[in-house]
């Protein structure tokens, strides 16, 4: 868990409405879910998920298990199974909210998460998938960012691979797949007594990554062929999402096995340099629904707002500046009645504007603005009238009625003065 400073907040809410917004455009509704959640929607949706990397408690008044949510894609299954099983086909939903991930590997990994998703339910196929990694790309995009990887999987390959193998040695070999563990996968595909071409196939999984090339090099192997039309499905799509307008880079990794267990098909991560981990994520899960009573194809993708907003501020010079007002007065107090008129004219035209009730000259008042980060004061000089000062200069630079400073402050803002940035709301 962590807190988070004016600075953090602000960037975290302007990226959510910046990725929502795209996801509005692409047809999206967006849809409220609760923090808690029944233990068995969570156990219905991800399988059987250890105490350990859950918080949950007994709900008092029914004496369920609940928890916080460490996924939003079954409740959103939930709620279409309860609330909405006839909606039409295909339903497109989106949801911005924290999810909680309690995790074995503690070191740079958050344990509470703000995602911004996307749901479409009810559509299947290579346009469907193509839909939402567009979606997710569009909103990244509209964010801030413009340098990153599109990295493909796909989830019926190792499970494809893996379909004649007992449950126990196929998750064993599933969770070592996911750590890219290569010795282990191969020693215990041995001890599993499986067949040498198979065994030599899912130790080379790991090292499948790469470009277009890397198809070639799995439909090579002795032992692929059971997981070949999943892979062949992969290099339509990432055929497709290379020559969409300004289509991104795609790599292959075959030997993907995602910790969420519900993808059954295409898997997708978008990766910038910065967090180390995915700014969006997502992927194909037709089998989900079917456990919630509504059997639908689904597909759907999460953006990550921390690391968003990590990758998106690698690609700025500066933090981009605010727009904040102090008002004060060395021979009048600014909550007379001409100082609360003009604070409230400020506001009126979106500048955030607060009160110094002490200070005994502009030195003092221009030390606190730095100190508390706001970028202009506005000294009262009789009755309506104020000077403005540009904090980190100290210079003057406007003039006039607390209506007339509004007014530059505003116009200045709207032509795009970085001095001034963005005007509030």
């Amino acid at each position: 868990m962590r807190d988070a400073l004016q600075e953090e907040i602000s960037e975290e809410r302007a990226l959510g409405r910046a990725v929502s917004r795209t996801f509005a455009l692409y047809g999206y509704e967006e849809v409220g879910l609760p923090a808690f959640e029944y233990l068995d929607v969570i156990s219905r949706g991800l399988g059987h998920v250890g105490p350990e990397l859950l918080l949950r408690f007994v709900e008092p008044e029914t004496g369920h298990i609940v928890a916080l949510r460490p996924d939003m894609t079954p409740q959103v299954a939930r709620l279409i199974a309860s609330r909405w099983p006839d909606a039409p086909r295909p339903l497109r939903l989106s949801y911005l909210g924290n999810v909680l991930r309690r995790r074995p590997e503690r070191a740079r990994h958050d344990i509470e998460v703000v995602q911004c998703g996307i749901e479409l339910v009810g559509d299947e196929g290579l346009e469907a998938d193509l839909e939402v990694i567009s979606a997710t790309l569009g909103a990244v995009r509209a964010a801030g960012l413009k340098d990153f990887v599109v990295d493909l999987a796909h989830g019926g390959i190792a499970h494809g691979l893996l379909s004649g193998v007992s449950g126990e040695l196929r998750a064993a070999l599933l969770a070592d797949l996911a750590r890219k563990d290569q010795s282990r996968v191969a020693s215990r595909a041995e001890r599993g007594g499986l067949e040498r071409e198979l065994v030599r196939t899912l130790a080379a999984l790991p090292e499948l990554q790469g470009g277009v090339e890397v198809i070639e090099r799995a439909r090579a192997l002795p032992g692929f062929a059971p997981a070949l039309p999943f892979v062949l499905e992969l290099s339509r799509l990432g055929e497709r999402v290379a020559r969409a307008e300004d289509g991104p880079r795609v790599v292959f990794d075959l030997g993907e096995t995602r910790p969420v267990p519900y993808y059954t098909g295409m898997m997708f991560q978008v990766l910038a340099e910065g967090p180390g981990q995915a700014v969006a994520s997502g992927g194909r899960y037709d089998e989900l629904y079917a456990r919630f009573g509504v059997p639908r194809a689904a597909a759907g993708a999460a953006v990550n707002i921390d690391h968003l907003a990590w990758a998106v501020s690698l690609g700025r010079k500066e933090p981009p500046p605010r727009l904040r007002v102090l008002v004060f007065g060395a021979a009048e107090a600014p909550t007379n009645d001409e100082g609360q008129k003009g604070l409230a004219t400020l506001r009126a035209q979106g500048i955030p504007a607060a009160p110094l009730f002490r200070a005994t000259s502009r030195a003092d008042a221009l030390e606190y603005a730095r100190l508390g980060n706001y970028s202009f004061v506005a000294e009262m000089s009789g009755g309506a009238s104020v000077v403005l000062y540009r904090t980190s200069t100290q210079a003057e630079v406007a003039r006039g009625t607390f209506e007339q400073v509004a007014q530059f402050i505003v116009a200045r803002s709207r032509a795009g003065d970085p001095a001034f940035g963005a005007l509030h709301g």
